[in-house]
């Protein structure tokens, strides 16, 4: 099992990551997309159980790190650019049943994919930032107009206040991109009791019979997500 993290995520939340895989590779990129989410893999990369899909222009270092260690991709069909609509291609989400999307921006490619599945249609384009699955369809996020159309679709959701979110070059970031998976493990890049409704989301995660791994002692960093890949 490896895991792929922004490479600006601090060397105490690397460190930590590291007791739980057999590697991680530290993303970035240069001159293709803006530098706050220059270094997101959730911007160049979709996933969901079954599939791992990148875009044309990510990095080399990318792609060869995903062949030496004989990982299974597919690529994508648009590149990634500098617009929202063109650095939100591949930022979707997709459980067993649902694909989560603003209609008409995925990449073509996840689209045909997701086709078989209900779209729950929202008005964020950077879906994957905004939310996260820690169930089948259990949804936490950080954006209100999510919220509205999880109530709409009747999917249970656990809103967290982004406020103290850090991210690059903005004032706040976004929960999804804070997050990642592995089995009955839920991952945080940084601590979210040190958040005024983290005790709750602590809670919702354990009630639901997994466990909350925070990988640092400091807020939230929002870095595109932790995407894990065997």
């Amino acid at each position: 099992m490896y895991a792929i993290i922004d490479k600006r995520c601090s060397e105490e939340i690397k460190n930590n990551l590291s007791n739980y895989v057999e590697g991680i590779f530290e993303f970035s990129s240069e001159n293709i997309t803006y530098n706050a989410i220059s270094g997101h893999p959730d911007i160049f990369m979709f996933q969901d159980e079954e599939k791992l899909i990148i875009a044309p222009n990510a990095p080399d270092e990318l792609v060869q790190f995903l062949n030496k260690k004989q990982l299974q991709y597919s690529v994508g069909i648009a590149n990634v650019g500098n617009t929202v609509a063109e650095s939100s291609l591949y930022n979707c989400f997709s459980t067993k049943d649902h694909f989560f999307c603003k209609v008409e921006v995925p990449d073509h490619s996840i689209e045909e994919y997701c086709a078989q599945k209900k779209i729950i249609a929202l008005t964020q384009s950077y879906v994957r930032c905004s939310l996260f699955g820690i169930d089948t369809d259990k949804i936490i996020t950080s954006d209100l107009g999510i919220v509205k159309s999880l109530k709409k679709y009747a999917i249970p959701y656990f809103y967290f206040e982004p406020s103290e979110i850090k991210i690059r070059d903005y004032k706040y970031g976004f929960i999804g991109g804070t997050m990642g998976r592995l089995k009955d493990k839920i991952f945080f890049l940084g601590n979210i009791l040190k958040h005024k409704n983290g005790l709750e989301l602590h809670n919702y995660i354990t009630s639901n019979k997994q466990e909350v791994i925070c990988l640092g002692d400091d807020f939230l960093y929002d870095g595109g997500g932790i995407f894990f890949i065997e």
